[in-house]
């Protein structure tokens, strides 16, 4: 592993579905100083979890996160969606994420977010 590889900022991985959200985001990840990995499969998010390099996970609950097949990864994860979708927003609590919050919320302060939960998950 060379130099560079090692001093490789930390990765945000996301679950999100939306093309154009998931091109936003990837730019909001950057500017916050992080990479920016995007999957379309909870599967696939759980896994790339499991990554050391991986700071932060973020979930967009429009994708329809099945609770029942969720492992908690050892980051913390964002989870935001519809202010009116009580039930998503009250299941993503019950299954531990770290911060569940609506999307307009969640997209005016995206940058902190991931600042404040990928750079001090301590102490969040």
């Amino acid at each position: 592993m060379n130099g560079m590889e090692q001093d490789a900022a930390p990765v945000v991985v996301a679950l999100v579905k939306d093309l154009f959200f998931s091109v936003k985001l990837g730019n909001e990840v950057r500017r916050a100083g992080f990479q920016s990995r995007v999957v379309k499969m909870q599967a696939d998010f759980i896994e790339a979890c499991c990554d050391e390099s991986v700071a932060l996970g973020v979930i967009d609950l429009s994708v329809g996160v099945d609770w029942n097949d969720w492992h908690a990864p050892d980051v913390p994860v964002i989870a935001f969606g519809p202010h009116k979708d009580v039930a998503a927003l009250q299941a993503a609590k019950a299954a531990g994420i770290t911060r569940v919050m609506a999307n307009s919320l969640f997209h005016a302060q995206a940058a902190a977010m991931i600042r404040r939960y990928a750079e001090h998950p301590a102490t969040n």
